[in-house]
């Protein structure tokens, strides 16, 4: 059985999954749950910036957020197991966290890393 990624990718993409998948999916439901938005320095993020500009309801980018957190979280685990339809879900999680502020957005670019440039080939792999 060949994964889409390589091992060593799925330990990083792991962190990934822990980091911004947690803290996005808390940092997304958090102020729905609490009526208080959630923010340590005070960076709200692109999401936010869109959304105060276009005037949207608080709840699409926090929503947003919850998603790429939800989409980290149940992507890594299907890569783990081999299923080749998480690598999209996977990507689209790594691409959303580019939109968020900071350490996401640093995780974000490690998981595109991990995910466009350490595929495993089934051809290169031995039985």
């Amino acid at each position: 059985m060949t994964r889409p990624v390589r091992p060593v990718a799925l330990v990083v993409l792991t962190a990934c999954a822990l980091y911004p998948g947690l803290t996005s999916l808390w940092q997304g439901l958090h102020p729905i749950v609490t009526g208080m938005p959630f923010n340590l320095m005070g960076q709200e993020g692109v999401l936010m910036d869109v959304a105060a500009n276009l005037h949207l309801p608080i709840w699409i980018p926090l929503g947003f957020k919850a998603g790429i957190g939800l989409a980290w979280l149940a992507g890594v685990p299907g890569l783990w197991a081999g299923d080749g339809r998480a690598y999209p879900l996977a990507l689209a999680a790594a691409a959303g966290s580019l939109l968020l502020p900071g350490g996401p957005m640093v995780m974000g670019v490690i998981g595109l890393v991990c995910l466009l440039g350490f595929r495993e080939n089934a051809e290169e792999v031995p039985a």
